[in-house]
């Protein structure tokens, strides 16, 4: 049998991993301090993170029937107020804006349908809430990353936040983020090849 050399890890290993952790918190929302490459393939263990520990929709590749789009439902701090405060609200991809990354875009129309572009606000209360539909691509050196948050806009400094929101999981990265040599401070990843729903996503800007 010949030996694989293992690389990078990808984002559905990521997200498996940081998901099986929240799953045995069991909480829908988990700031995880990650210090600096030290989650690695030592750390993995060959079929330590199997499908039967990341069942029940956990990881979804569920896609999105856009003609049944309902209510959004809403992430865990999607309720903090009645209504958002206004805010500067800042599109990606816009001029100025993040760019988005790993050929991500905002999902556009469907029909005559014309779903909201990807963006972000960060509210008087110091929460940053996401809105939009977004194709998460699939290119790039992290497929399933949509877009880059600046500084600022991002979860506490060297932490990630996982949330599960409507039926897919999400991770947002601090500052100072480092997995397997692979920096992902700032990035919103999820599983690539999917239509996103951003709308209702909402978290404690800290760095």
């Amino acid at each position: 049998m010949h030996s694989k050399k293992i690389g990078r890890p990808s984002p559905a290993m990521i997200i498996a991993v940081i998901a099986l952790i929240m799953a045995m918190a069991g909480t829908g929302y988990a700031a995880i301090t990650l210090p600096p490459k030290s989650v690695g393939t030592a750390q993995l263990k060959a079929k330590a993170v199997s499908n039967a520990k990341i069942k029940n929709k956990t990881i979804t590749g569920k896609k999105i029937n856009l003609k049944k789009l309902g209510i959004v439902p809403h992430a865990s701090l999607a309720d903090v107020a009645s209504s958002v405060p206004p805010g500067q609200v800042h599109f990606v991809g816009a001029p100025g804006e993040p760019a988005f990354l790993s050929g991500s875009q905002n999902y556009g129309s469907s029909g005559p349908l014309l779903l909201p572009p990807v963006s972000f606000l960060k509210d008087h209360d110091n929460i940053v809430h996401l809105e939009g539909i977004a194709k998460v691509g699939e290119g790039g050196p992290i497929p399933g990353t949509i877009f880059q948050l600046p500084p600022g806009f991002r979860p506490a400094n060297g932490t990630v936040v996982l949330l599960e929101a409507n039926e897919q999981t999400f991770i947002i990265a601090g500052s100072n983020v480092v997995i397997e040599g692979t920096d992902i401070s700032g990035l919103v990843l999820t599983e690539p090849g999917e239509a996103a729903i951003l709308t209702g996503i909402s978290f404690f800007a800290g760095s």
